[in-house]
């Protein structure tokens, strides 16, 4: 009932004279409570560190658990080398497409060609044909 309602705040001080043994315990277990007060709030900062440590590491490996992993990087290798392949396929089939566009404008000239060959060889043909048909008009006439 003292300890929790004390009336004689100073009785240390009389046993500090009367008894200097037990005020030098008492000194001790006093320090000694601050110590383990002081060290209790520091065990409390460190929890309160380990704990907001322990929620960045799970937060972090949430972040990395939804990074792409080798796989992504080894298909992602694949779908460049894909694409390389085909973009080379399709340069060639264009060089070949411009070569094919070439040797179809060459026939269309040499067609143009033969059509006005035989243009010019028919009228020829019809001229000295109309030539013949005079001069045998006139011999008979």
């Amino acid at each position: 009932e003292e300890l929790e309602n004390p009336m004689n705040v100073h009785r240390w001080r009389e046993l500090e004279s009367s008894d200097p043994a037990t005020y030098e315990m008492i000194q001790k277990v006093k320090s000694l409570q601050k110590l383990l007060i002081a060290k209790t709030e520091e065990v409390v900062e460190k929890d309160a560190l380990i704990q907001e440590k322990e929620k960045l590491y799970k937060q972090l490996k949430n972040i990395i658990a939804r990074q792409p992993g080798p796989e992504v990087a080894e298909q992602l290798a694949w779908y460049s080398q894909n694409l390389k392949e085909k973009t080379a396929h399709m340069k060639q089939m264009a060089a070949e497409l411009e070569m094919y566009h070439g040797q179809v404008q060459d026939l269309r000239d040499e067609t143009e060609r033969h059509q006005k060959d035989f243009k010019n060889t028919k009228e020829a043909y019809f001229q000295k044909l109309r030539y013949q048909m005079r001069a045998q008009s006139q011999e008979v006439g």
